[in-house]
Protein backbone atom coordinates (compact mmCIF):
# COMPACT_ATOMS: atom_id res chain seq x y z
CA UNK A 1 0.00 0.00 0.00
CA UNK A 2 1.29 3.23 -1.15
CA UNK A 3 1.12 5.93 1.68
CA UNK A 4 2.27 9.32 0.96
CA UNK A 5 3.64 11.23 4.05
CA UNK A 6 2.81 14.67 4.56
CA UNK A 7 5.00 16.80 5.60
CA UNK A 8 5.61 18.44 2.21
CA UNK A 9 8.45 20.82 1.32
CA UNK A 10 6.97 24.47 0.63
CA UNK A 11 10.05 26.03 -0.10
CA UNK A 12 13.25 25.54 -1.69
CA UNK A 13 15.99 28.12 -2.33
CA UNK A 14 19.51 29.64 -1.05
CA UNK A 15 19.78 32.50 1.40
CA UNK A 16 21.14 35.06 -0.71
CA UNK A 17 18.94 34.12 -3.34
CA UNK A 18 16.41 36.58 -3.50
CA UNK A 19 12.27 35.72 -3.72
CA UNK A 20 11.49 32.51 -3.19
CA UNK A 21 7.78 31.79 -3.83
CA UNK A 22 4.84 33.24 -3.86
CA UNK A 23 1.47 33.53 -0.90
CA UNK A 24 -0.76 32.08 -2.77
CA UNK A 25 -3.99 33.94 -1.42
CA UNK A 26 -7.79 35.38 -2.27
CA UNK A 27 -7.71 38.92 -1.05
CA UNK A 28 -11.32 40.66 -0.43
CA UNK A 29 -11.11 44.09 0.37
CA UNK A 30 -14.36 46.79 0.86
CA UNK A 31 -15.17 49.79 -1.19
CA UNK A 32 -17.34 52.61 -0.87
CA UNK A 33 -20.03 50.84 -3.00
CA UNK A 34 -19.68 47.55 -1.12
CA UNK A 35 -20.43 47.33 2.31
CA UNK A 36 -18.83 45.58 4.93
CA UNK A 37 -20.12 41.84 5.63
CA UNK A 38 -19.77 42.25 9.45
CA UNK A 39 -20.55 44.94 11.64
CA UNK A 40 -17.80 46.56 13.84
CA UNK A 41 -18.17 45.53 17.64
CA UNK A 42 -20.91 42.89 17.10
CA UNK A 43 -19.59 39.69 18.72
CA UNK A 44 -19.76 36.41 17.15
CA UNK A 45 -22.73 33.96 19.02
CA UNK A 46 -21.21 31.42 21.51
CA UNK A 47 -21.27 28.13 19.64
CA UNK A 48 -23.53 25.31 20.79
CA UNK A 49 -22.34 23.22 23.42
CA UNK A 50 -21.22 20.05 21.68
CA UNK A 51 -20.92 21.67 18.08
CA UNK A 52 -18.18 21.18 16.03
CA UNK A 53 -17.70 24.95 16.47
CA UNK A 54 -17.61 24.55 20.40
CA UNK A 55 -15.15 21.52 19.82
CA UNK A 56 -13.21 23.22 17.69
CA UNK A 57 -12.94 26.00 20.13
CA UNK A 58 -12.36 23.69 23.12
CA UNK A 59 -9.36 22.35 21.02
CA UNK A 60 -7.46 24.43 18.58
CA UNK A 61 -5.30 25.91 21.06
CA UNK A 62 -3.52 22.16 21.80
CA UNK A 63 -2.81 22.09 17.59
CA UNK A 64 0.71 23.73 17.03
CA UNK A 65 2.51 24.53 13.20
CA UNK A 66 5.58 22.91 13.26
CA UNK A 67 8.13 24.77 10.69
CA UNK A 68 11.89 22.89 9.81
CA UNK A 69 14.52 24.18 7.83
CA UNK A 70 16.92 21.36 6.42
CA UNK A 71 20.50 21.51 5.15
CA UNK A 72 20.72 21.15 1.59
CA UNK A 73 24.56 20.24 1.80
CA UNK A 74 25.50 23.87 1.90
CA UNK A 75 25.21 26.62 4.68
CA UNK A 76 22.97 28.30 2.24
CA UNK A 77 21.16 26.64 0.57
CA UNK A 78 18.04 24.76 2.13
CA UNK A 79 14.69 23.78 2.18
CA UNK A 80 11.73 24.13 4.15
CA UNK A 81 8.71 22.18 5.43
CA UNK A 82 6.01 23.10 7.46
CA UNK A 83 4.02 20.25 9.37
CA UNK A 84 1.70 20.15 12.83
CA UNK A 85 2.18 19.05 16.31
CA UNK A 86 0.03 18.30 19.54
CA UNK A 87 0.85 19.38 22.79
CA UNK A 88 0.78 16.86 25.11
CA UNK A 89 1.76 18.59 28.60
CA UNK A 90 2.01 21.54 30.44
CA UNK A 91 5.81 20.44 30.53
CA UNK A 92 6.22 21.75 26.50
CA UNK A 93 5.95 18.42 25.00
CA UNK A 94 5.09 18.24 21.73
CA UNK A 95 3.88 15.57 19.69
CA UNK A 96 4.28 15.01 16.17
CA UNK A 97 5.34 12.43 13.28
CA UNK A 98 9.02 11.57 13.02
CA UNK A 99 8.58 12.41 9.00
CA UNK A 100 8.02 16.01 10.16
CA UNK A 101 11.10 16.72 11.86
CA UNK A 102 13.12 14.20 10.13
CA UNK A 103 16.35 16.34 8.88
CA UNK A 104 15.79 19.24 10.61
CA UNK A 105 18.15 21.83 11.61
CA UNK A 106 15.97 24.35 12.76
CA UNK A 107 12.28 24.18 14.49
CA UNK A 108 10.09 26.84 14.79
CA UNK A 109 7.07 25.62 16.73
CA UNK A 110 3.78 28.53 16.12
CA UNK A 111 0.89 28.19 18.61
CA UNK A 112 -2.81 29.27 17.32
CA UNK A 113 -2.57 32.69 19.04
CA UNK A 114 0.61 33.53 16.81
CA UNK A 115 2.86 33.00 19.56
CA UNK A 116 6.17 31.55 18.06
CA UNK A 117 8.51 29.14 20.01
CA UNK A 118 11.99 27.59 18.99
CA UNK A 119 11.91 23.90 19.22
CA UNK A 120 14.19 21.32 19.81
CA UNK A 121 13.84 16.97 19.00
CA UNK A 122 13.66 14.91 21.99
CA UNK A 123 13.12 11.61 21.08
CA UNK A 124 12.62 9.99 17.47
CA UNK A 125 10.94 6.73 16.61
CA UNK A 126 11.42 5.89 12.80
CA UNK A 127 9.39 2.88 13.13
CA UNK A 128 6.53 4.12 14.98
CA UNK A 129 6.54 7.42 12.37
CA UNK A 130 6.49 9.53 15.89
CA UNK A 131 8.36 12.21 18.07
CA UNK A 132 8.81 14.42 20.58
CA UNK A 133 9.37 18.27 20.41
CA UNK A 134 10.73 20.00 23.25
CA UNK A 135 10.01 24.06 23.91
CA UNK A 136 10.28 26.44 26.63
CA UNK A 137 7.17 28.66 27.09
CA UNK A 138 4.92 29.79 29.80
CA UNK A 139 2.48 26.75 30.97
CA UNK A 140 -0.16 29.39 30.23
CA UNK A 141 0.53 29.02 26.67
CA UNK A 142 0.36 25.28 26.94
CA UNK A 143 -3.15 23.56 26.42
CA UNK A 144 -2.92 19.73 26.21
CA UNK A 145 -5.65 17.84 24.54
CA UNK A 146 -7.74 15.58 26.15
CA UNK A 147 -7.14 12.07 25.74
CA UNK A 148 -9.88 9.30 24.13
CA UNK A 149 -9.69 5.98 23.77
CA UNK A 150 -8.70 4.50 19.91
CA UNK A 151 -9.29 1.10 21.25
CA UNK A 152 -12.94 1.96 21.67
CA UNK A 153 -13.41 3.55 17.78
CA UNK A 154 -16.43 1.91 15.67
CA UNK A 155 -16.24 2.64 11.76
CA UNK A 156 -18.64 5.39 11.76
CA UNK A 157 -17.84 7.63 14.60
CA UNK A 158 -17.15 10.87 14.12
CA UNK A 159 -13.35 11.94 13.16
CA UNK A 160 -12.30 15.51 13.29
CA UNK A 161 -9.16 16.74 11.95
CA UNK A 162 -7.13 19.62 13.04
CA UNK A 163 -3.59 20.86 11.35
CA UNK A 164 -2.00 23.00 9.09
CA UNK A 165 -2.62 21.94 5.62
CA UNK A 166 -0.14 23.95 2.87
CA UNK A 167 0.47 25.76 5.94
CA UNK A 168 -2.90 27.08 6.39
CA UNK A 169 -2.48 27.16 10.24
CA UNK A 170 -6.21 25.74 12.50
CA UNK A 171 -7.58 24.57 10.02
CA UNK A 172 -10.20 21.99 10.71
CA UNK A 173 -12.14 19.40 8.81
CA UNK A 174 -14.70 17.04 9.47
CA UNK A 175 -15.33 13.44 8.70
CA UNK A 176 -15.79 9.73 10.12
CA UNK A 177 -13.68 6.78 10.70
CA UNK A 178 -14.05 5.30 7.61
CA UNK A 179 -12.40 2.09 8.30
CA UNK A 180 -9.86 0.30 11.31
CA UNK A 181 -6.51 -1.82 11.54
CA UNK A 182 -5.40 -0.67 8.39
CA UNK A 183 -1.45 -1.13 7.31
CA UNK A 184 0.68 1.66 6.02
CA UNK A 185 4.29 2.11 6.04
CA UNK A 186 6.75 4.12 8.26
CA UNK A 187 9.55 6.02 7.08
CA UNK A 188 12.05 3.57 8.06
CA UNK A 189 10.17 0.59 6.13
CA UNK A 190 8.66 -1.06 8.84
CA UNK A 191 5.19 -1.72 8.25
CA UNK A 192 2.34 0.30 10.62
CA UNK A 193 -0.86 -2.08 11.37
CA UNK A 194 -3.66 -1.24 13.25
CA UNK A 195 -4.19 2.42 11.38
CA UNK A 196 -7.42 3.99 11.52
CA UNK A 197 -8.43 5.29 8.18
CA UNK A 198 -10.34 8.46 8.39
CA UNK A 199 -12.50 10.33 5.03
CA UNK A 200 -11.99 13.66 7.04
CA UNK A 201 -10.01 15.55 4.37
CA UNK A 202 -6.47 16.00 5.17
CA UNK A 203 -3.51 17.20 2.78
CA UNK A 204 0.51 18.36 3.18
CA UNK A 205 0.73 19.76 6.44
CA UNK A 206 -1.76 17.61 8.35
CA UNK A 207 1.69 15.37 9.64
CA UNK A 208 1.63 15.32 13.21
CA UNK A 209 -2.01 17.37 13.48
CA UNK A 210 -5.03 15.92 15.91
CA UNK A 211 -7.63 13.51 14.89
CA UNK A 212 -10.62 13.94 17.71
CA UNK A 213 -13.61 12.26 18.14
CA UNK A 214 -17.37 13.73 18.69
CA UNK A 215 -15.86 14.30 22.18
CA UNK A 216 -12.94 16.58 21.60
CA UNK A 217 -10.89 13.92 22.79
CA UNK A 218 -7.60 12.88 20.78
CA UNK A 219 -7.98 9.93 18.93
CA UNK A 220 -5.40 9.47 16.77
CA UNK A 221 -2.55 11.36 15.20
CA UNK A 222 -2.40 11.98 11.62
CA UNK A 223 0.01 10.50 9.55
CA UNK A 224 -0.06 9.74 5.84
CA UNK A 225 -3.04 9.77 3.11
CA UNK A 226 -3.21 7.19 0.21
CA UNK A 227 -3.47 9.11 -3.39
CA UNK A 228 -2.50 9.20 -7.01
CA UNK A 229 -2.17 12.86 -6.72
CA UNK A 230 -0.71 13.33 -3.26
CA UNK A 231 -3.91 15.55 -2.31
CA UNK A 232 -7.42 14.84 -0.42
CA UNK A 233 -9.32 12.02 -2.22
CA UNK A 234 -10.64 11.26 1.29
CA UNK A 235 -8.72 8.36 2.12
CA UNK A 236 -6.48 9.39 5.31
CA UNK A 237 -4.84 7.59 8.17
CA UNK A 238 -4.24 8.07 11.71
CA UNK A 239 -2.07 6.76 14.53
CA UNK A 240 -3.87 5.26 17.26
CA UNK A 241 -3.32 7.73 20.00
CA UNK A 242 -3.21 4.55 22.28
CA UNK A 243 -0.28 2.95 20.57
CA UNK A 244 1.42 6.39 20.75
CA UNK A 245 0.65 7.34 24.50
CA UNK A 246 2.78 3.97 24.98
CA UNK A 247 5.84 5.30 23.79
CA UNK A 248 5.13 8.64 24.77
CA UNK A 249 7.62 8.01 28.04
CA UNK A 250 10.52 6.86 26.18
CA UNK A 251 10.34 9.00 23.64
CA UNK A 252 10.16 12.23 26.35
CA UNK A 253 12.95 10.54 27.33
CA UNK A 254 14.85 10.45 24.26
CA UNK A 255 15.05 6.82 24.54
CA UNK A 256 15.80 4.78 21.54
CA UNK A 257 12.74 2.30 20.97
CA UNK A 258 13.14 -1.64 19.96
CA UNK A 259 10.45 -2.93 17.94
CA UNK A 260 9.84 -6.92 17.41
CA UNK A 261 11.09 -8.21 14.57
CA UNK A 262 11.38 -11.75 12.53
CA UNK A 263 13.39 -10.56 9.66
CA UNK A 264 11.47 -12.08 7.01
CA UNK A 265 9.74 -10.70 3.33
CA UNK A 266 6.16 -12.23 3.02
CA UNK A 267 2.83 -12.33 1.72
CA UNK A 268 -1.19 -12.91 2.62
CA UNK A 269 -1.96 -16.18 -0.05
CA UNK A 270 -5.20 -15.96 -1.61
CA UNK A 271 -7.09 -19.13 -3.54
CA UNK A 272 -5.79 -17.39 -6.83
CA UNK A 273 -1.53 -17.28 -5.33
CA UNK A 274 -1.90 -20.90 -3.91
CA UNK A 275 -3.51 -22.00 -7.31
CA UNK A 276 -1.02 -20.38 -9.10
CA UNK A 277 2.02 -21.17 -7.29
CA UNK A 278 0.44 -24.95 -6.57
CA UNK A 279 1.23 -24.39 -3.04
CA UNK A 280 0.03 -27.14 -0.39
CA UNK A 281 -1.70 -24.36 1.65
CA UNK A 282 -4.63 -22.78 0.75
CA UNK A 283 -4.38 -19.55 3.23
CA UNK A 284 -1.31 -18.12 5.34
CA UNK A 285 1.50 -16.22 5.01
CA UNK A 286 4.38 -17.36 2.48
CA UNK A 287 8.26 -16.39 3.43
CA UNK A 288 9.14 -14.99 0.47
CA UNK A 289 12.35 -13.92 1.64
CA UNK A 290 14.35 -14.49 4.83
CA UNK A 291 17.04 -11.24 6.08
CA UNK A 292 20.57 -13.39 6.31
CA UNK A 293 21.36 -12.93 9.83
CA UNK A 294 18.21 -12.19 11.18
CA UNK A 295 15.76 -13.99 13.61
CA UNK A 296 14.02 -15.78 11.21
CA UNK A 297 17.34 -17.01 9.49
CA UNK A 298 18.86 -18.04 12.47
CA UNK A 299 16.16 -20.27 13.81
CA UNK A 300 15.68 -22.03 9.92
CA UNK A 301 12.83 -20.85 8.51
CA UNK A 302 13.33 -21.14 4.27
CA UNK A 303 12.18 -19.22 1.06
CA UNK A 304 13.71 -18.92 -2.03
CA UNK A 305 13.90 -15.25 -2.30
CA UNK A 306 10.74 -15.27 -4.73
CA UNK A 307 7.47 -16.42 -4.33
CA UNK A 308 7.19 -20.65 -5.13
CA UNK A 309 6.35 -23.57 -4.11
CA UNK A 310 9.44 -24.11 -2.03
CA UNK A 311 8.64 -21.39 0.31
CA UNK A 312 7.36 -22.17 4.08
CA UNK A 313 4.24 -20.91 4.99
CA UNK A 314 3.02 -19.74 8.15
CA UNK A 315 0.01 -20.68 9.60
CA UNK A 316 0.13 -19.75 13.51
CA UNK A 317 2.02 -17.79 15.64
CA UNK A 318 1.65 -19.12 19.53
CA UNK A 319 -1.11 -21.17 18.57
CA UNK A 320 -2.85 -18.10 17.06
CA UNK A 321 -4.12 -18.40 13.51
CA UNK A 322 -2.59 -16.43 10.78
CA UNK A 323 -4.18 -15.82 7.51
CA UNK A 324 -2.74 -12.26 6.56
CA UNK A 325 0.48 -10.57 7.09
CA UNK A 326 -1.26 -7.94 9.15
CA UNK A 327 -2.11 -10.55 11.34
CA UNK A 328 0.96 -11.45 12.10
CA UNK A 329 2.57 -8.06 12.32
CA UNK A 330 0.13 -7.39 14.71
CA UNK A 331 0.86 -10.36 17.16
CA UNK A 332 4.67 -9.34 16.92
CA UNK A 333 3.53 -5.23 17.95
CA UNK A 334 2.08 -7.50 21.28
CA UNK A 335 5.49 -8.70 21.57
CA UNK A 336 8.65 -7.38 22.84
CA UNK A 337 12.31 -8.11 21.59
CA UNK A 338 14.32 -10.81 23.27
CA UNK A 339 10.93 -12.70 23.74
CA UNK A 340 10.37 -16.28 22.13
CA UNK A 341 7.47 -17.20 19.72
CA UNK A 342 6.66 -20.47 17.87
CA UNK A 343 5.93 -20.19 14.52
CA UNK A 344 3.69 -23.10 12.95
CA UNK A 345 4.86 -23.82 9.56
CA UNK A 346 4.05 -25.70 6.56
CA UNK A 347 6.99 -26.70 4.33
CA UNK A 348 6.90 -29.46 1.10
CA UNK A 349 3.54 -30.35 2.37
CA UNK A 350 4.86 -31.46 6.16
CA UNK A 351 3.70 -29.18 9.40
CA UNK A 352 6.40 -28.66 11.38
CA UNK A 353 6.99 -26.04 14.05
CA UNK A 354 9.96 -23.38 14.41
CA UNK A 355 10.89 -21.58 17.46
CA UNK A 356 12.32 -17.59 16.86
CA UNK A 357 13.32 -15.61 19.33
CA UNK A 358 12.73 -12.25 18.11
CA UNK A 359 15.40 -9.43 17.43
CA UNK A 360 15.40 -5.70 17.29
CA UNK A 361 13.64 -4.11 13.92
CA UNK A 362 16.65 -3.59 10.97
CA UNK A 363 15.49 -1.20 7.98
CA UNK A 364 15.94 -3.07 5.33
CA UNK A 365 15.57 -1.82 1.25
CA UNK A 366 11.36 -3.34 1.81
CA UNK A 367 9.59 -3.33 4.77
CA UNK A 368 10.05 -6.58 6.73
CA UNK A 369 7.70 -8.21 9.45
Amino acid sequence: MAAAMLAAGLVVGSVGGGAIGALLANRHTTTANTPAITAAGVAAPAPSPGSYAAIYQQTVPGVVTIATQISRGGARSFSQAEGSGIVVDKQGDILTNAHVVAGATQLQVTFNDGHTATGQVKGVDQSADLAIVKVSVSQDQLHPLAIGNSDTLQVGDTALAIGSPFGLQGTFTAGIVSGLNRSTTAPNGRALTGMIQTDAPINPGNSGGALIDGRGQLIGINDSIQSPVEGNVGVGFAIPINRAESLLPSLEKGVAIQHPWLGISGQTITTGTADQLGLSGKSGVLVVDVVAGGPAAKAGLQASGQADSSDDIITAIDGHQITTIEQLTQYLDTKKVGDHVTLSVTRNGQHISVGVTLGNFQAQPSATP
